[in-house]
């Protein structure tokens, strides 16, 4: 019977320890860089302030069926509402329009690669007292800005769910980066806040 010598038993059991201990140094050090790039992404957080900018107001004109808007859910996504509008540009050309509770848009990265946002959309009805009862969209457009300049803060788009991008020269993760491309991590940190107004409660829909 043949019996292993034992200094290569020895040399087996050496390669057996070093491999294991270099998967537990691995694990290790994964373990606590994601630990401190969440404590980094925590404190660019919380130097993070949510503000929100007004677009110029769009001044609705009537449809041809008497309307001001017309909403429709989409086949593929019931939960998503489009709602169809046409604006009067300064020069009282009217142009066509629309908002949608989610929008995708086309970012430049691998795999021709779409970002949802969702936003918050609601319809009112322009009170009889108030003074300006022009048919209207409104939205305000959420962005972020730091409470303090001079430490590091969030400077991605907070509408998109995506790993955190907390500045120049900083930890965190950008969402183009590869780690960020097949995940969806994260959450939208904000969404804009569209209101259409309409003068009565008459609108087709």
């Amino acid at each position: 019977m043949y019996r292993t010598p034992l200094r290569q038993r020895l040399r087996g059991w050496v390669i057996a320890v070093g491999i294991v201990a270099a998967l537990v140094a691995g694990v290790f050090l994964r373990l606590h860089h994601v630990k401190e790039q969440d404590a980094q992404e925590r404190a660019a957080m919380a130097n993070t302030e949510i503000v929100y900018v007004a677009d110029p107001v769009q001044k609705l004109a009537k449809r041809a069926d008497g309307s001001y808007y017309k909403a429709t859910l989409k086949r593929e996504d019931p939960s998503t509402d489009t709602y169809d509008y046409t604006t009067i540009e300064d020069d009282d050309v009217v142009v066509p329009n629309s908002v949608s509770v989610k929008e995708k848009r086309e970012r430049p990265q691998l795999l021709w690669r779409r970002t949802t946002f969702t936003n918050d959309i609601e319809v009112r009805i322009i009170d009889p007292h108030e003074v300006d009862r022009t048919p209207r969209l409104e939205r305000l457009r959420c962005t972020v800005k730091p409470i303090d300049a001079s430490k590091p803060s969030y400077t991605g788009d907070p509408h998109a769910r995506e790993r955190l991008k907390i500045g120049p020269d900083q930890g965190g993760s950008d969402a183009g980066s590869l780690s960020g491309l097949f995940s969806n991590g994260g959450q939208q940190l904000c969404q804009d806040r569209i209101t259409i107004l309409v003068p009565d409660g008459s609108i087709q829909q």
